[in-house]
Order: structure tokens, then sequence, then C-alpha cells
């Protein structure tokens, strides 16, 4: 998910709690606990941003490779846990896809910024000309670092988390999903559950924290065409309940909110994990689990695909923990090193990536995979260009 300062360290580090929610909710058709990077199976489902995508081939190699030799820095500030494991599996695949890319240096810096910095300064010693990086060890701890990366010419392209620097001056460029945007789909599919009236519980990550905001943002962008809808508390896009990203505490604050409010029709969150913790709350208060909109959780697909058709149904459609934008990262940093010009949009306005009112991508559960397992990160080359291009 996407990470940002202090806080991140609980929610990269959500797995025990993940553990023990999915087993209170009896979600054991989500199997291993294990992370999985299989290349197996795809999702069906598209989503969509503007802008188009330069991966077309040319001469057996993708068009933004060049020939310059490259020596790729992968620099991530927490690389905890599975979401970490999965996005460092999307930038290896892609620079695989150029030969050009001769080495590779590793470092996870463990949410500590003297390791990050150290790390990052190792790689530039190493003779890294490409860095791909989430910058998001502390509170803007590697931008001095990225800094004297770029004027030592290497070319540093950021993903899944803000620099705190400008594009263009301080890095090639910054990756990421359009999360104003993305608060609005996912306001507008809990809007259409309810059928336009009703009451939203919002809940949050971290005090002051940048995707929820601009999720707040885009849900009251939406909320304008539903006036009959209102959002329970005083959600504003400087205050929200907060749960720190962590199911357990999302659990509490949740069962909190239960005695204050007696109608609720649905959740927006933009963490699934956090949702786990907040679908248990209802459980326990005996109330009905409402609507939900999402990041993508292979145990919430579980949960919702075992409630299906009973009692205990409820609506669910989820957004891409978008993984695979470390592999635009990796284009934008091989192109810049050869001086070729990338156009493949950055800040990216997804679509759902399941959505259970819908035929041909509701939620799925796979069996065979990890509770946090996301399909998304398994898309073919023409299904992450199509995402890119907004095909």
């Amino acid at each position: 998910m996407h990470r940002f300062d202090k806080a991140l360290r609980g929610r990269r580090s959500v797995a025990a709690a993940l553990g023990l929610i999915v087993g209170a909710l009896a979600l054991s058709a989500c199997g291993s606990s294990s992370s999985s990077n299989s290349n197996s199976s795809s999702s069906t489902s598209s989503s969509g941003g503007a802008g188009t995508s330069q991966e077309a081939s040319t001469g057996g190699k993708p068009s933004w490779c060049g020939d310059k030799p490259i020596t790729l820095g992968i620099y991530d500030g927490g690389g905890l846990n599975a979401w970490s494991a999965d996005s460092l599996a999307q930038v290896k695949r892609e620079a695989a896809k150029c030969p050009a890319v001769k080495k590779q240096i590793v470092v996870n810096a463990g949410f500590n910024p003297q390791k990050g910095t150290s790390g990052m300064q190792s790689m530039i010693a190493q003779g890294a000309n490409a860095i791909v990086a989430i910058p998001d060890a502390g509170v803007c701890a590697e931008l001095p670092t990225m800094r004297q990366a770029t004027q030592r010419g290497v070319k540093v392209a950021i993903y899944a988390a803000a620099g705190c620097g400008k594009v263009g001056q301080d890095y090639v460029s910054y990756s990421d999903w359009d999360t104003v945007h993305d608060g609005k789909i996912l306001t507008d599919f809990v809007a259409k559950q309810m059928n336009g009236k009703g009451n939203i519980l919002f809940l949050g990550g971290p005090a002051g924290n940048i995707v929820d905001q601009g999720t707040i943002k885009g849900m009251y962008e939406s909320l304008k065409a539903y006036p009959n809808i209102k959002v329970l508390g005083n959600v504003t896009e400087k205050s929200w309940p907060v749960t720190n990203w962590d199911p357990a505490q999302a659990q509490k604050v949740t069962a909190g909110l239960l005695a204050k409010y007696p109608k609720v029709d649905a959740i927006v969150d933009e963490y699934g994990a956090s949702v786990l913790g907040e679908l248990k709350a209802f459980k326990d208060a005996g109330r009905k689990v409402p609507a939900i909109a999402t990041s993508h959780l292979n145990a919430l697909a579980c949960d919702w695909e075992k409630a299906k058709g009973t009692k205990n149904a409820f609506e669910l459609a989820t957004l891409s923990n978008r993984n695979w934008t470390g592999a635009l990262a990796v284009r934008k940093a091989v192109a810049a090193v050869n001086g070729i010009k990338n156009t493949d949009k950055e800040i990216i306005p997804l679509t759902l990536l399941t959505d259970s009112s819908s035929t041909t991508n509701p939620p799925k559960c796979y069996a065979d995979k990890s509770p946090d397992y996301d399909p998304s990160n398994d898309w073919s080359e023409a299904e992450l260009n199509k995402v890119i291009a907004g095909a």
C-alpha cells in the first residue's frame, strides 16, 4: 500500500494481526499465510487511466531499454512484508526484460532512516546509474540522498510513496495511483449499493496521511451527486477515525463507532487489511456487514465468497494494490539513463479491480494463495500496458 512516515511501520507489519483477524473470521479458504508471486493466473478485470504506454519492443527489447549498460539500484525504505516482496518481484521482472540491465543492487532499509541513507549511498558508490525507490524510511528521509544521486547523474525514479521533492529536479519521475479519483470510484460504488441514501462510515490510516486526504476529497466530490447520503462523524480532509492501518486498531475503533451509530450502510477505507478488523467488529456486535469499498485483499474476497447467498452476504469492491508501479519506475529510470523519452502515465486513476455487482469481475477467493494475495500482481505485460494506457 501507499506508505507514509513512521506510521507505516504498523501498516507494513500487519502480518501477525492479519493472521489473527483472518483466523477469527474463519477464512480457512484463503490457504497459506506465505506470500506468493506466482505468474500462473491473471486478472480478467481492467484498471485504467489516461495516457499511453511505451512498452512496445524494438529489435527484441522494450523501447525504454536502450543500449547503455545499467547497474540498477532497487531501494525500499521499509522492505518488511509481503507487499514489499510483491513490489520487489515486479521491479525485478520488469528489469529482466532489458538486456542492458547488467547488475541489480537491492537495499531494504527496514524503516531505519540511517540504514536507508547508507544503503542508497552504497548503491551510488557501487556504480548504480539508475535507482528505483520507495522512499518511506522516515519523514522525507531519503530526499537528501536522492538529490545527491541526481546531482551525480544517477537517474532516480520513485514509486508508491511521495518523495517530498520535485519531479524533474530531485528525481526523474513519481509513479503511483490517483487517490482523489480512487476516492470517487470507491464512493460511487457504495452509493449505488445504498440506492443513493443512508450512512457511510469512513475509516483511515495515520492522522494527516496524504492517501486518506486524497481519498476523502474524492469521496466528498462523489457525494455531491448523492445529497441523501451522510458520512458519519466529522470526517474532513484533515480529520477522520484513525486506524493507523492496523487491523486490531481498526476493529477497536469500529466497535466504538458502532456503539455510537445504530445505522451504518457502507464502509469506505482504502486499506483492505484494516477492513478485516472492521468486519469483525460488525460481526462481534451482531450487526450486518454493510457494503465495503477498499483495496484488494484475498481474505476479504474469501469472506465475501463464503457469505454470498446467505443472510450474511455483503457487497464488496476493491482496487489494485498497484505493486506494478515499480515496473513503471524501472522503465522511467532506465529510459532516462539512455536519454529516451518515456511517456508512461505516472499518476494513474484506477478503475475497480473487483466489483460484486458485476458479472465480469466479481471478487474471487484464491484458495491456494495467501490472505494478502492480489491478482493484479500477476497481470501479463499486455494487461499492465492496458492499465497504463487507459485502454
